[in-house]
């Protein structure tokens, strides 16, 4: 399988964006929104913690299908009541878990509300 990574030459370059991928063979598995909550159901208290465990969650749906972070090839991330200190936090939080060498197409959205309280949500496109 082969993932190539496309950017318009003619784009800014904005840290931590890619544009799109082309997935020329493999699998797709459509991973649907995950969450992320504490070991007794409740919404962490921290944003940084929802984001970690959401991740989690992320990795766990990953593995199940036998895929990687290096495999996801679109990402949507929806944040509640996004402004630009969640979006650094998602982004500084993300950069230090998702390990792949070059980052998915993906689409950030901030939402009204997520999920029974969730604060972030995210899901996926691998390509295995």
């Amino acid at each position: 399988m082969t993932n190539d990574r496309i950017s318009r030459t003619a784009s800014p370059t904005v840290p931590g964006i890619s544009d799109s991928t082309r997935v020329t063979s493999g699998d797709l598995v459509f991973i649907s929104g995950q969450v992320g909550f504490e070991a007794d159901g409740s919404v962490p208290e921290s944003f940084e913690r929802a984001i970690e465990l959401t991740y989690g969650e992320l990795e766990r749906a990953l593995t199940a299908a036998g895929a990687t972070y290096e495999d996801v090839v679109r990402v949507n991330v929806y944040i509640t009541h996004l402004d630009q200190e969640k979006l650094a936090t998602w982004r500084r939080t993300r950069d230090r878990i998702v390990q792949a060498p070059e980052p998915s197409a993906s689409t950030v959205i901030g939402v009204y509300s997520l999920y029974n309280g969730a604060t972030i949500e995210i899901d996926a496109i691998a390509a295995v």
